[in-house]
């Protein structure tokens, strides 16, 4: 059973802090990367068990989108916001506190799952409020503004090092929570119009709905596979550059730095362009476009032609991202708007939670230039096939 309610503020929230808080994953775990050998040294423990934190933070902020989601469907995404924008400025201030490893990855996954929690419902409520070409403008806008996270992270945290302790890190991730928490208050109105069932068995019974529809399922898939070449590209690339290209550290910032501006500017250019030609279409242009640069990679490699033409391929690779990440997130919400919030749960865990698959992937196969460009092409031609086919079907 639902009921229906009237909404006096039915609008979007300030599109600068939206972005931060669905895009906090970057802040969570690329700014303490380089604090990861203090880490382990100040608590007495061995690397592996502090880079547990990490894949601590990491699968509870898939597994915590899958839960969070569809709760936010029953009771609104106004609360999902709030607590977890408060839960995570209080789980990043236990990080700054942790007596042990232990005590750290526990607390990592407290703050996976609330950063999750206010990420996806975020997302839901975009589509609460918007559809169709203004929507995936929205969207455009918030994945600008993420790409720049895992640019900015990592160059905070050297920052913080050079005067403080690692512990500083959390300090600060914990105060970034708490703004977050002071925007929502005033700000971040409730965009849900009609409130469903509350339970584990309303839960699944949208989230059944959802997956009943081949679209949305082709969609999932979609994302899946494309994210899984990506994730490689992310896990791999410090190792292709700096151990098989002899890269300084600084030089191979420059790459992702480089790469990361690309997909800034696709991004933009989604933007204005969305309108004029369907998301469909620049979904399957962007998959096509990433497996373009995939083959580019795995070209280069299996020829030894060095570095910069690597470099360009992962740059087309990024580049077609900003197509990608929009428009899917885009057809995802509109194939599965009865059910936003379940939706953004779905694209966003499945993706990120699967997607994660591409780090051990690539690694796993010898973490080369070889390696990365084979999991990349072969992942996102399958994409492309998949997306594709789903089109071709629907019309």
């Amino acid at each position: 059973m639902t009921t229906e309610r009237t909404l006096t503020q039915a609008t979007l929230p300030p599109i600068v802090p939206l972005a931060l808080i669905v895009g906090v994953s970057p802040f969570a775990t690329d700014m303490y990367i380089p604090a990861l050998p203090a880490i382990a040294r100040d608590l007495a423990t061995s690397p592996s068990a502090v880079q547990l934190s990490l894949t601590a933070f990491l699968v509870a902020f898939a597994v915590g989108q899958l839960l969070a989601g569809p709760v936010s469907d029953g009771i609104g995404r106004r609360p999902m916001m709030l607590g977890g924008t408060a839960l995570f400025a209080l789980a990043s201030l236990g990080c700054a506190l942790a007596p042990d490893v232990g005590t750290l990855i526990a607390a990592r996954v407290v703050e996976g799952l609330a950063g999750a929690a206010a990420a996806v419902a975020g997302r839901a409520m975009v589509s609460d409020v918007m559809a169709g070409p203004p929507m995936a403008k929205v969207f455009g806008t918030l994945a600008a503004i993420n790409a720049i996270g895992p640019v900015v992270a990592p160059l905070a945290g050297g920052a913080v090092l050079s005067f403080a302790t690692w512990r500083v890190m959390f300090v600060v991730l914990a105060v970034l929570g708490a703004v977050f928490f002071a925007m929502v208050v005033p700000y971040f109105h409730e965009t849900l119009r009609t409130r469903g069932s509350v339970g584990l068995a309303a839960n699944w019974q949208r989230i059944r709905q959802l997956v009943a529809i081949p679209r949305f399922r082709a969609y999932l898939l979609t994302g899946v596979l494309s994210t899984i070449g990506f994730f490689a590209y992310i896990a791999t690339s410090s190792f292709v550059f700096q151990t098989e290209f002899g890269f300084s550290e600084g030089l191979y910032t420059l790459v992702f730095a480089t790469n990361a501006t690309m997909m800034i500017i696709t991004t933009l250019v989604f933007r204005r362009v969305v309108g004029r030609f369907s998301e469909d279409g620049l979904l399957t242009f962007g998959l096509a476009v990433g497996t373009i640069g995939g083959a580019g990679v795995l070209v280069a490699a299996l020829l030894g032609l060095g570095p910069v033409p690597v470099w360009c391929s992962l740059a087309v690779v990024t580049g077609a991202w900003g197509f990608v990440l929009p428009a899917a997130m885009t057809r995802t919400q509109h194939v599965g708007a009865a059910h936003p919030g379940t939706a953004a749960a779905l694209q966003g865990g499945l993706s990120f939670g699967l997607g994660g698959l591409g780090t051990p992937l690539a690694g796993l196969l010898g973490g080369t230039a070889l390696a990365m460009g084979s999991v990349m092409v072969v992942l996102m031609a399958a994409a492309v096939v998949v997306q594709a086919s789903a089109t071709r079907r629907t019309r």
